[in-house]
C-alpha cells in the first residue's frame, strides 16, 4: 500500500470514529429541533420562487441590483435590468447578448479571443455596460473581451458556465477570476443555508462535497433539476430530508449554538464532516475553529476545481488564466501584515502550469508607492 494511501486511510478511520464518540441519540434530536426551527426562516415564498423562475423582480427600472433567472444547471444565470445600485444611487444598466455574455460595446464586430468566468467582481455588478473592466481591456487591446460572469457564482459555477460556452467555441483564452468568498461558495449546496433568508442569490446550486484527508472532491448536481423542485424548497418537510446532512448546515447550526464559547464537542463534527484531521486546527483558537475547516476545505475544492479547468483548457487547445481578486475587508487585512486566509492555495497555484494575476499583490504595490 503506497504511504499516501495509507495515511488517508489511517486518517480517515480515526475521524469516523471521532465522529461516533459521544455522540448520543439526545445529542442527534436536539440538532434536528434546532435545524429545522432554522431551516424554516429560510423557506422562500412562493411570489419569490415564481420572480427567480421569471426573473420579474417588480418594475423593470426599479430592481435593487442585477436580476436573476433560475438555470437548472448552472443554479442561476443573469437577466436583463436597470438596477439601483450605481454610484450615488445612480441608474445601472445590464444588457446581455444572446448567449447570456454581458453586453458588449467596444469592438463588437470582431472575433473575439478573450473570454472571462467568474462572480459580480467579473459580471463588474454596480458598473454599466461600457464600465466593466473587460471594456476597458478590449479597447485597450483592440478586440472584444465576453465577459460570462454571474453575481453570486463559486469558483465551481464559474467552471461549469466556462465548460458550457467553451465547448461550442473553439481556441482562445479563459480568465477564470476568483474571489475571496467564492472558495467558500463551492461548498453550498443551497446558499440561504450559510447567509439566511435575506441572500439575493438564495437558491439552490451545483456543489461540490470534499473529504480532504481522503483526498476526495465530488461533483453534485443542482438539487433543483426542475421548476417544480425549486416549488418544493417551500415544504419544510422535503427540505429537512434533502439537507439534514448538509456539511454546511451542520457547520452553521454548530457555530450558532456555540457562538464566542464553542467547544470541540461542536466542533469535532463538523471537522469529521469535511475531513479535516485536528493537526490542521491544533494551533488555532476554538472560537476561529470552524472558520479554519470551511476555509480549508473550501480551499481544497477549488484546487480541484483549478486543475478541472487545466486539464480542459489542455484537452481543448486553449489558454487559460487564473486571476484572485478579494474584498476591501481582506486587502486591508494584507496591506496590515495580517497572514491572507488562502496562503495554501496560493502556494499551490505556483505549482501549476497556468499564469496566475494574484491581485492583492497589486494593491500591495500600488499601496507603497
Amino acid at each position: 500500500m503506497q504511504r499516501r494511501e495509507f495515511l488517508g486511510k489511517t486518517v480517515g478511520t480515526s475521524l469516523a470514529l471521532l465522529s461516533l464518540d459521544g455522540v448520543s441519540s439526545a445529542q442527534e434530536a436536539g440538532f434536528e429541533q434546532r435545524a429545522r426551527k432554522y431551516l424554516r426562516t429560510i423557506l422562500p415564498s412562493r411570489r419569490r420562487i415564481e420572480d427567480f423562475i421569471t426573473g420579474e423582480y417588480g418594475p423593470r427600472d426599479k430592481r435593487p441590483g442585477e436580476v436573476f433567472k433560475y438555470d437548472p444547471e448552472l443554479g442561476w444565470v443573469n437577466c436583463k435590468a436597470i438596477g439601483s445600485t450605481g454610484v450615488d444611487g445612480t441608474k445601472v444598466f445590464y444588457n446581455y447578448e444572446s448567449d447570456d455574455a454581458r453586453k458588449i460595446v467596444n469592438f463588437s464586430d470582431r472575433p473575439c479571443r478573450i473570454r472571462t468566468y467568474g462572480d459580480s467582481f467579473t459580471h463588474c455588478s454596480q458598473a454599466n455596460n461600457n464600465e466593466t473592466w473587460e471594456e476597458y481591456l478590449a479597447a485597450h487591446i483592440q478586440e472584444p473581451v465576453r465577459n460570462y460572469g454571474v453575481g453570486g457564482y463559486s469558483v465551481y459555477q464559474a467552471y461549469r458556465r466556462m465548460l458550457k460556452v467553451e465547448k461550442q467555441t473553439p481556441g482562445g483564452y479563459i480568465i477564470l477570476n476568483i474571489w475571496d468568498d467564492d472558495h467558500y461558495r463551492n461548498l453550498d449546496a443551497w446558499r440561504s443555508i450559510r447567509f439566511g433568508y435575506g441572500s439575493r442569490c438564495g437558491f439552490t446550486l451545483p456543489h461540490l462535497r470534499v473529504d480532504v484527508a481522503r483526498g476526495i472532491c465530488e461533483q453534485r448536481e443542482n438539487v433543483s433539476k426542475t421548476q417544480k423542485d425549486l416549488h418544493r424548497l417551500s415544504d419544510e418537510a422535503y427540505v429537512w430530508r434533502t439537507f439534514k446532512d448538509d456539511p454546511i448546515l451542520k457547520m452553521v447550526m454548530a457555530a450558532r449554538q456555540g457562538g464566542k464559547n464553542i467547544s470541540d464537542e461542536l466542533i469535532n463534527p463538523v471537522a469529521v464532516t469535511f475531513g479535516i484531521p485536528e493537526e490542521k486546527i491544533a494551533d488555532t483558537a476554538l472560537a476561529r475553529r470552524i472558520r479554519k475547516i470551511h476555509t480549508e476545505a473550501a480551499l481544497f475544492a477549488s484546487q480541484n476545481v483549478v486543475t478541472w479547468a487545466e486539464e480542459f483548457a489542455a484537452e481543448t487547445g486553449k489558454k487559460l488564466m487564473v486571476m484572485l481578486s478579494f474584498g476591501r475587508g481582506n486587502v486591508a487585512k494584507h496591506l496590515n501584515g495580517e497572514p491572507r486566509f488562502d496562503q495554501g492555495f496560493v502556494e499551490w497555484l505556483k505549482g501549476r502550469s497556468c499564469p496566475v494575476v494574484d491581485m492583492l499583490d497589486a494593491f500591495a504595490a500600488d499601496y507603497r508607492k
